[in-house]
């Protein structure tokens, strides 16, 4: 199953071109999922016409990201028979290009259907791309020592993708309205901060377009091809007697290890962190300012049906509505920063605005009246926004220190992970030295330091990072090794595809949805907690009984074994 000896050589400029584009391939592999968490909300508030913390804007997000994750799998799964039938080259080219331009199509999403289109052509992108380079560099290094560093070393890149995609959006909400216009609808936001941000995601299309023709295919993938000694590929051939339990544990160490970053990891900048001690004051403060904005959005919702009704009888009452809406936003922005010109400007045009309205429905006073209401309510809730501000910008700002932390302990994972991988650790041992200390920390984080906060929980999240994150690599170096040359790209994607992101992403609706409502707890995120803990410390559980089934791979003839 592995490379033979000599079989594919390359020379040293080839090979840091290569190096380049799998660090840039596995860079925005992240970089293009978490851009999700940072423009999810915005974007489908917008898209919908509701304030973002409205209960429809938080069911379709979470619906959004079962939609992704279903189609990554579904069509991952096929993306990795693509790879094994028409070359790994080739398919992760289309991939990082298909991932790179859907974000930018998703950028100038008109209707949620669309917004969840793209956003799904993405996730499936990533799915593929990752399969077909891990099994590209498995391939196009014929030196056990060159390809375990190729393959450990650039795939650390993909932490740096979380902390890059979280800067530049930083950068892009407190200038997004310095940016040039984005030529969509009137009604809405042409300066719309998540727009921008989705529009970065083309970046790696640039780089890759220029480097791919100077980098060569897997010649040896090539020669088996062309000798017509390369078996077709196919999904049953995964479940053939000799290749069964590889698929099967793979798949299950690798739906493990996607539970524990979904089920835990994922969750606790936005849903446990909240509850730390050190936020006490904040959460108190907030308290009675959800409560209200519970209630407004509830009116929202009830308004709702003679809204739509008040649109289709009056035409262009819905571009008007959002000119109006617009014209409030600025008023607020003019009034915090005290510029008493331009307030003075807002408030004539909305003057100009409301005769436009009088005119457009002299003969619909309903509508009128339900536009009214409508627009009422969204000042109360403007104006309940602005009284969490102070508070929540703070809860964000605990919540990112935590999420650097993380970011910081997947990368010192994935780095030791390639240490470890060169020193011709054995593979079942090199995956215990992950599981068995996540069976303490994971539990020690969730259920203890929780409650303690400050730096002792920013370490204990960390180390929960460092030990999940590296399985991520692990994989990637394992999965070319354990399947034959014509089901490389095939058994590699069933194992991340389906076995990770199908069903280890699910954790996360196991915790918030199932389990989490039936723990103990003050509040809702010392339950999240409790559940995150349950979750992790048991996928670890499961994944260290699973290590004793999972094969080695095939000893080499020119390196030591493994």
């Amino acid at each position: 199953m592995s490379t033979p000896a000599g079989s594919s050589s390359i020379d040293a400029r080839t090979r840091w071109l290569v190096l380049l584009i799998a660090s840039i391939g596995f860079l925005f592999d992240t970089y293009e999922l978490l851009m999700t968490p940072l423009v999810g909300v915005p974007a489908i508030a917008e898209l919908l016409g509701l304030p973002p913390n409205n209960p429809i804007v938080t069911d379709w997000t979470g619906r959004m990201l079962w939609i992704s994750a279903l189609c990554g799998g579904v069509f991952g799964l096929m993306g990795g028979w693509l790879i094994d039938q028409f070359g790994r080259k080739r398919i992760m080219a289309l991939s990082i290009f298909l991932y790179a331009f859907s974000p930018f199509a998703a950028a100038f999403s008109t209707s949620l259907p669309m917004f969840v289109f793209f956003r799904s052509l993405t996730f499936v992108g990533v799915c593929v791309e990752f399969v077909a380079a891990i099994t590209w560099l498995a391939e196009l290094f014929a030196d056990p020592k060159q390809r375990e560093f190729a393959l450990g070393f650039t795939q650390a890149f993909a932490s740096l993708g979380g902390i890059l995609v979280t800067a530049v959006n930083g950068w892009i909400v407190v200038h997004a309205n310095e940016l040039p216009a984005l030529p969509i609808p009137d009604f809405f936001n042409a300066h719309a901060s998540w727009r921008y941000t989705l529009m970065t995601g083309i970046l790696p299309a640039i780089p890759i377009a220029l480097l791919l023709p100077f980098v060569p295919e897997s010649r040896v993938w090539m020669e088996r091809r062309a000798s017509s000694s390369l078996t077709r590929p196919s999904i049953g051939g995964l479940f053939s007697p000799e290749l069964r339990r590889t698929t099967l544990v793979t798949a299950g160490l690798s739906a493990c290890a996607y539970a524990a970053a979904f089920g835990a990891l994922q969750l606790t900048p936005l849903r446990v962190i909240p509850g730390v001690p050190e936020l006490s004051e904040q959460r108190s403060a907030l308290k009675p300012l959800q409560e209200e904005a519970k209630a407004v959005n509830a009116s929202i919702l009830e308004i709702e049906p003679s809204m739509r009704e008040a649109y289709e009888s009056v035409p262009g009452l819905k571009e008007l509505a959002a000119k109006r809406a617009r014209n409030r936003i600025a008023f607020r922005a003019a009034k915090k920063a005290g510029d008493s010109a331009k307030v003075e400007q807002i408030n004539a045009e909305f003057k100009a605005l409301g005769e436009e309205l009088e005119k457009l429905t002299s003969a619909a006073p309903e509508a009128k009246k339900s536009l009214i209401e409508r627009e009422k309510l969204l000042k109360q809730f403007g104006d309940n926004r602005e009284k969490q501000e102070e508070p929540d910008k703070q809860i964000k700002a605990r919540a990112n220190t935590a999420q650097l932390w993380q970011e910081m302990g997947g990368l010192l994972g994935r780095i030791i992970l390639a240490v470890l991988v060169v020193m011709a650790v054995a593979r079942r041992t090199l995956l215990r030295i992950f599981l068995i200390p996540g069976l303490v920390a994971v539990p020690l984080t969730y259920f203890s330091l929780y409650h303690s906060g400050g730096s002792a929980l920013n370490w204990g999240i960390a180390a929960s990072g460092l030990l999940v994150v590296a399985q991520f690599s692990y994989f990637g170096e394992f999965l070319p090794k354990v399947f034959p040359m014509h089901l490389r790209g095939t058994g590699g994607s069933f194992a991340t595809n389906v076995g990770g992101r199908m069903l280890g992403t699910s954790a996360a609706f196991l915790t918030t949805n199932i389990l989490a409502p039936n723990m103990p707890g003050a509040s809702t995120f010392d339950k999240v907690a409790i559940a995150a803990g349950i979750v992790g410390t048991s996928v670890f559980l499961l994944g260290f009984i699973l290590s004793f089934f999972l094969p080695e791979p095939p000893r080499e003839a020119s390196g030591p074994s493994h």
